[in-house]
């Protein structure tokens, strides 16, 4: 009896939400949205530099070894396909007609949210094996040109990289990037919350 005594006492003291503003909510997610997409597009724009740096050095240089030719391959392709799914997610976070349909715009924003967590978790391991490999297979010519420590720097500072990337940057990417997806989620749900109660 106590226990249920002291359940009611809670649910009278506690507090309500402040009802939030269909203006500020809006002003929100339009800002946490557009920011998110300029750091897909310097992304892309990066990313499309790196390519046609590769496509250059590829050109440009007396490469001899085919283990080298599959390794700008590997590379090159790893960037296509990042640019691409770089616009892909770019088309769907500025995709705004669902904002008068809220309950759907939430729907698309938590899948846009899983598919996005799906790419930098699984996706982005294979195209971290893929890009390792490339690299093993560009330090074997490296490997006839350069002296052996010089060699053995470079592939150390080069795996150190990619783990750094892997283990601890990309971590933090998703944790910032999931934490502004479920600000803007929730802030949807709550004044789709809001609307609902107004409307009974």
């Amino acid at each position: 009896m106590k226990d249920f005594e002291a359940l009611k006492s809670i649910w009278h003291d506690q507090v309500a939400l402040p009802k939030v503003s269909h203006e500020d909510v809006l002003k929100n997610l339009r800002k946490t949205r557009n920011g998110l997409a300029s750091k897909l597009l310097i992304e892309m724009i990066g990313m499309g530099i790196a390519a046609a740096v590769l496509i250059y050095v590829w050109i440009a240089s007396p490469f001899t070894m085919w283990t080298t030719h599959l390794a700008m391959i590997i590379f090159i392709c790893c960037c296509i396909y990042y640019i691409l799914a770089m616009i892909s997610n770019y088309r769907r976070i500025n995709y705004d007609k669902l904002l008068d349909k809220p309950e759907c715009y939430i729907n698309h924003l938590k899948k846009y949210k899983h598919d996005r967590y799906i790419f930098n978790t699984r996706k982005y391991k294979v195209y971290s094996i893929f890009f390792t490999a490339g690299f093993i297979l560009y330090f074997i010519e490296i490997s006839f040109m350069t002296s052996l420590w010089i060699t053995v720097m470079g592939i150390l500072f080069t795996f150190l990289w990619i783990a750094l990337c892997y283990f601890v940057l990309m971590r933090i990417y998703i944790k910032r990037e999931e934490a502004k997806l479920e600000e803007m989620i929730q802030n949807l749900e709550r004044l789709h919350k809001q609307f609902e109660d107004t409307d009974q």
